[in-house]
């Protein structure tokens, strides 16, 4: 195990911890969040159809962010004993963030943030949370599998 790793692994549930903390803050800012974007009158131009996806899609991003974030909060042992739940819930992890990264720089077109101060550093903030949160339950992963830990 290298010298990093030595360090990193005993800390992993502090981690955890602070990061399912961040999980639960960030689906409780999707209220203010969405008031400072004027989502419902972005969504109310949009058919009924339409807005009622989005509303349903935004409440269920939440749910999973508590959903993925109380375990991690609560039990971050969870992400660490090796079991299958804690493979499946660390490869979830995994996934969704590793997602959400590459969603960040290559769906998201450049003109929403580039040139734009604040934008801009909120793409940089989100870039780095999201590369974070990959590392993070990429690392539990790999306790799951035996690689180190």
């Amino acid at each position: 195990m290298t010298g990093m790793l030595a360090v990193l692994l005993p800390l992993l549930p502090v981690v955890l911890r602070l990061a399912g903390a961040g999980l639960v803050a960030l689906a409780l800012l999707h209220v203010p969040m969405g008031r400072q974007l004027r989502w419902s009158e972005e969504a109310a131009r949009m058919s009924l159809a339409g807005e009622s996806i989005f509303h349903v899609h935004t409440l269920f991003v939440c749910i999973m962010l508590v959903l993925l974030g109380l375990p991690a909060l609560i039990t971050p042992r969870v992400f660490l004993d090796v079991s299958p739940a804690g493979a499946w819930l660390a490869g979830m992890g995994l996934v969704i963030f590793a997602l959400r990264l590459w969603v960040q720089w290559f769906v998201f077109p450049a003109s929403l943030w580039r040139g734009k101060r604040f934008e801009s550093s909120m793409h940089l903030l989100f870039t780095v949370i999201w590369s974070a949160l990959t590392v993070l339950f990429a690392l539990c992963v790999l306790v799951q599998l035996g690689r180190i830990g």
